[in-house]
């Protein structure tokens, strides 16, 4: 069985390229031959050269101290490209829609998953209606059409009139429709005309954590990684003195596994200050980190999977939805301080239930599973 995988452009966050890599070996645990579509948006130089413009005037005025070039956001970002290019099954770069029509054209593809980190996001979409497989008819294919666990990102609605009308039109053809979030049920059923979507777990979460731990097992623990992981997405003032009570507190140092220094921020000759560490470190830190701090979806994914205590922080630029819909899932709703009115302290005082969110987690990936084999097995009776 041939499998293809669109998702989001990888390469520029973990949360990506873990939920790529989990959909991709549980995929060929049973038997099936993936590939995930290299899919991103078209290089514009128009565009490059505009803010390269707007960069030599903030540079010459003085508002930042080096040129964020191209080559330098290819340095920022090398670890992670080098975690997809070693474990993921790319395609060839698509970036057009001629090309994806050629590509899938000259494929013999039996099922497409559309999956699953914020796929049906507009904002963040290469084109968003490649993600509801519109290229499919084009090309006569007869693939199944399949989405796991595709994310919205918010529980609101962003598509425009157009994209709605032409989106339902492409979601009524799919064999098999399950969303991330529950927020995503009620946008299918309310917008898209679609009331049978499923709602499962991330991809992340059909892997246990020896599945992870075979990622970094060759490495010691590290006086680096102890004490209170720190990873957020969106920094402010306000979550620093959060994660600072919260070490204070517990009597242990804190630590950041993501750069908060800006390409632009520093010279050339620090650029390395800017560099996001590989995958391998990120996953380490999770492992030996005794708590977490963090504002991301996959940073409770991952504190929930090696059964780290956590408080989650709002983070309504990215979608909050995201991350109360997974802590509603364990009954870790409280975990989401700007929600459950607690104190930080409170939570520190207040132990998780791991066995009943490890209990959860099972049953959640049985069901994630089945879906994705009971889907894939509609190929016998599709033709």
């Amino acid at each position: 069985m041939r499998v293809s995988i669109l998702t989001q452009p990888l390469g520029h966050n973990y949360g990506g390229l873990l939920q790529a890599y989990a959909l991709q070996v549980y995929l060929a645990s049973i038997g099936c031959e993936v590939e995930i579509l290299d899919r991103r948006a078209p290089h514009n130089i128009a565009s490059e050269v505009k803010k390269n413009l707007i960069n030599l005037l903030r540079l010459m005025s003085g508002r930042i101290r080096s040129m964020p070039t191209k080559r330098k956001r290819e340095f920022v970002f090398s670890n992670l490209v080098d975690f997809r290019d070693r474990y993921l099954s790319l395609s060839k770069t698509i970036t057009s829609e001629r090309d994806i029509r050629r590509y899938y054209q000259s494929q013999d593809f039996d099922v497409l998953i559309v999956g699953s980190d914020q796929v049906w996001r507009p904002r963040y979409s290469p084109s968003i209606l490649n993600y509801y497989l519109d290229f499919l008819d084009d090309v006569g294919s007869n693939a199944l059409r399949i989405s796991y666990a595709a994310s919205f990102g918010v529980d609101k609605w962003e598509y425009n009139a157009a994209a709605t009308t032409a989106c339902q039109r492409l979601l009524s053809k799919f064999d098999a429709v399950s969303v991330r979030e529950e927020s995503g049920v009620s946008l299918c059923s309310d917008f898209l005309g679609f009331p049978g979507a499923r709602c499962v777990v991330d991809p992340t979460l059909l892997l246990e954590k020896e599945d992870y731990s075979s990622l970094i097992e060759s490495r010691p623990k590290s006086n680096e990684y102890a004490g209170v992981l720190v990873y957020m997405l969106n920094v402010s003032d306000a979550k620093r003195r959060l994660a600072d009570q919260v070490a204070n507190s517990l009597g242990v140092d804190s630590f950041s596994i993501k750069p908060d220094k800006k390409i632009d921020k520093v010279k050339p000759k620090n650029l390395v200050d800017c560099q996001y560490p590989a995958v391998e470190d990120w996953l380490q830190s999770f492992r030996d980190a005794s708590f977490v701090v963090t504002d991301s979806f996959h940073g409770c994914v991952f504190a929930i999977i090696f059964n780290k205590p956590f408080v989650a922080l709002d983070n309504p630029i990215r979608g909050t939805s995201r991350i109360s819909s997974l802590l509603r899932t364990f009954r870790l709703e409280k975990r989401l301080v700007a929600s459950s009115g607690l104190s930080v302290l409170e939570l520190l005082s207040d132990p998780i239930d791991w066995k009943h969110v490890n209990s959860v987690c099972e049953r959640k990936s049985e069901e994630g599973k089945l879906f994705l084999r009971n889907s894939i097995g509609k190929r016998d009776s599709h033709g």
